[in-house]
């Protein structure tokens, strides 16, 4: 069903001038695609060229054994990224390999969007907190957060983009 839905999507996206980016999320939100390889095995079997995947570090940090790895297998099938940290908090702060992630774009030759998405219990309207089990206040200010994604993200382009020329 879901190929045959998303086969329709996708014809109609592409009539449409659109993106249609498929998010690859941890086997706790969803039991079709979690990791690259099945969303890449999802693609070939829509088999629309324009439609493409979204990688987002949270959820590849649960299911990918290399975020590197895994973002080189996806190559130029990236559509869209979103990056957050492990526990949802400031960039850098957590377990991911933001070095090996940010390489793999590089080497990929992604130039697209990058998105952070961050949670804070402080911030986050309470049904909405509860949907997404966001129970810390990790942070309380947005703009000293958004600037240091900024500031954090940009570092780390600079850095792949030196280390895969």
């Amino acid at each position: 069903n879901v190929v045959s839905i998303l086969s329709r999507v996708a014809e109609k996206a592409t009539a449409a001038n659109l993106a249609l980016n498929i998010e690859v999320v941890n086997r706790y939100e969803s039991n079709i695609i979690n990791t690259v390889a099945d969303g890449l095995s999802l693609l070939e079997r829509i088999g629309n060229p324009t439609v493409k995947l979204h990688l987002d570090t949270y959820h590849m940090n649960i299911e990918e054994s290399s975020l590197g790895s895994a973002v080189d297998a996806a190559g130029d099938r990236i559509g869209y990224v979103h990056i957050g940290e492990s526990h949802r908090g400031y960039l850098g702060t957590g377990t991911i390999d933001f070095p090996g992630f940010f390489r793999g774009l590089a080497r990929a030759g992604y130039d697209g969007p990058i998105a952070f998405e961050s949670f804070s219990s402080d911030v986050v309207e309470a049904d909405m907190a509860n949907m997404l089990g966001v129970w810390r206040n990790l942070w309380t200010d947005q703009v000293d957060l958004a600037h240091h994604a900024r500031t954090f993200v940009t570092g780390q382009l600079e850095a792949a983009a030196r280390t895969v020329a």
